[in-house]
């Protein structure tokens, strides 16, 4: 008999990341559980402070249309764990943990250091598991497509996290979903998350492609703010004096405030021209699992 992917046996932790495809792995798993989760199965959400508002509304929705319980948690030096228990209501929206992180760094995170996705995520929903739930092992689930396969490869090669003993479970993977079936599905529902695709996690977030980031300071220009006011900050210095390097979260690309100058000239991009630049929407970017 084939094992059914969306069973998932306790103890396990479902990473909800506020976006579709988490939303369909979500919903599937309570199918196969007869609309409601064991004690040991439970749902986090780990909030950055720069989702967009219309991310919050969606994980909120979920919880209250489906009948499942969401856990949302969040970065906090000053609480036991680094952890701090939120709600939809109490949930940071200005980037307060991301930014706190970044002070307490000194530096901003970038593609070869990107303590953002481990302190801000990975390591919130490992501390919920270990000190508010008291386990010591556990299933670690997560909505990698069966279409992402770099994604799946690093996270299968995982196996256990050793610094927490999680275990790692991708049944969306396993039932060989992709993107176009979770689109499919979320056209048939009474509710659905009111962003495109390249405006979920966090707003601007430095892994996305250039031109994501560019076409969302044209539709909300004030998002730019925070991560322009991130790249001011004073570099982290060493005995080897001034490190430039890490004060811009890329050094492949121009600044935040450079991008968004360039924008501001630009005017209105008009995707119909024949002559504007190729957007590729699909590009692989942003992981926050990995």
């Amino acid at each position: 008999m084939t094992r059914d992917p969306y069973r998932i046996a306790g103890p396990a932790v479902i990473s909800f990341s506020g976006g579709r495809t988490s939303g369909y792995m979500l919903k599937h798993i309570l199918d196969a559980h007869g609309g409601a989760l064991t004690d040991d199965v439970r749902v986090v959400f780990a909030n950055t402070g720069k989702e967009r508002t219309e991310t919050l509304d969606f994980v909120a929705e979920c919880g209250a249309r489906w009948g499942v319980h969401i856990t949302w948690v969040e970065y906090d030096w000053n609480e036991p764990h680094r952890t701090r228990i939120v709600s939809h209501n109490s949930a940071s929206r200005n980037g307060e943990p991301f930014e706190a992180l970044i002070d307490r760094k000194g530096f901003v995170p970038n593609p070869r250091m990107r303590f953002c996705t481990s302190f801000l995520k990975r390591d919130r929903i490992d501390s919920y598991a270990r000190h508010w739930l008291g386990w010591k092992s556990w299933s670690s689930v997560l909505g990698l497509r069966a279409d992402e396969p770099k994604r799946v490869y690093r996270q299968r090669a995982c196996g256990v996290r050793k610094r927490t003993g999680a275990t790692v479970q991708l049944p969306l993977a396993d039932a060989r979903v992709t993107e176009a079936d979770v689109l499919d599905w979320w056209a048939e529902q009474p509710f659905d998350l009111a962003l495109r695709s390249h405006e979920g996690n966090c707003d601007l977030c430095f892994l996305k492609a250039r031109w994501k980031i560019e076409a969302i300071m044209r539709d909300r220009p004030d998002l730019a703010d925070w991560w322009i006011a991130q790249e001011a900050k004073p570099g982290k210095t060493s005995a080897k004096g001034h490190c430039p390097d890490m004060r811009v979260f890329r050094v492949d690309r121009e600044p935040y405030a450079r991008l968004f100058d360039q924008v501001e000239r630009q005017g209105v991009l008009d995707l119909t021209d024949p002559a504007a630049p190729e957007i590729d929407w699909e590009r692989e970017d942003c992981v926050c699992t990995d």
